[in-house]
């Protein structure tokens, strides 16, 4: 149980600068040289933001990838569309392969390169610095505000990725996601319906004591993310999985689970497509309970 929850730990909080693949900023900076927007462009974009709702179908999802790549290809530094991107990649993966490891890492690997991609342009100090060789928990101080979506979907990308790639990779880069989402925390808590604190929520429940675990940070950030966003189930969904297991806290997990599963698909309008995702993965959750307690 304790190597378990010591790999999930460190799959959390984990960071690329480079361990298994090579980051954006490694690259020759033509290849992200910026371009003028066009009518050609907003156009296209429409068009994958046209699939984009339709994101209940995993098919539409790759149809809007396709056309926001398209975009990004034609406008290297459009930091909307890196962050769509970057978020399409994650959303794919965590929605929709989550139950087949090589797709999985592949769509959050391709997710965390548009990430980079959207940190770079969502700062020139920021990007400066990393080809100067600087670390990212210094280099990440300098993404201002318009940058939080950049940073919050890399992040969480980039953890799931690591996770995956294994404990060496895991092991390596430790530091980086965490302290990309402070600065998620520091200039905008409340993005993403509380993100931010909801990944803290996680991020102290599956971290052990050595490694900064606290189980009352836990609950305070999980609570915070709700006050910020109650409708958002995915919340829910974190603080039963980690924090409940962690305290074998069995009426919460299944409270809460419960609270989910009960949730309307639609209970933030927006986010129908995720709320449907999170419900399966709560029902899924209910389904372990007599192993997991």
């Amino acid at each position: 149980m304790v190597n378990k929850h010591l790999l999930l730990a460190l799959g959390f909080i984990v960071t690329t600068g480079c361990a298994g693949r090579k980051a954006v900023w490694k690259e020759d900076p033509a290849q992200t040289a910026g371009a003028s927007a066009g009518s050609e462009t907003a156009t296209i974009v429409a068009k994958g933001d046209e699939a984009w709702a339709k994101r209940t179908d995993p098919a539409a999802i790759r149809q809007a990838i396709q056309a926001w790549e398209q975009a990004a290809e034609a406008e290297p530094k459009n930091l909307d569309v890196l962050v769509k991107l970057t978020r399409g990649h994650y959303f794919l993966a965590d929605g929709y392969l989550r139950d087949d490891d090589k797709a999985d890492r592949a769509a959050m690997d391709k997710a965390v390169k548009w990430g980079e991609r959207a940190m770079v342009a969502s700062s020139t100090d920021f990007e400066a610095s990393m080809r100067d060789g600087a670390k990212i928990p210094e280099a990440v101080k300098m993404v201002p505000k318009e940058g939080v979506p950049a940073m919050y979907w890399y992040a969480s990308s980039l953890g799931k990725w690591a996770k995956k790639k294994g404990f060496a990779v895991l092991l390596g880069q430790k530091d980086n996601v965490k302290a990309t989402m402070d600065r998620c925390l520091e200039l905008d808590p409340t993005f993403y319906y509380g993100g931010p604190h909801r990944y803290f929520g996680a991020f102290y429940a599956i971290a052990p004591t050595f490694a900064g675990g606290d189980l009352e940070k836990s609950k305070v950030h999980f609570n915070k993310s709700l006050e910020i966003e109650a409708n958002y189930v995915g919340t829910k969904v974190l603080w039963a999985a980690e924090l409940a297991v962690k305290q074998q806290d069995e009426d919460t997990f299944v409270k809460l689970l419960n609270e989910v599963v009960a949730a309307p698909d639609d209970a933030i309008p927006e986010l129908t497509p995720e709320i449907i995702v999170e419900k399966a993965k709560a029902k899924a959750l209910l389904a372990e309970q007599e192993d997991l307690f």
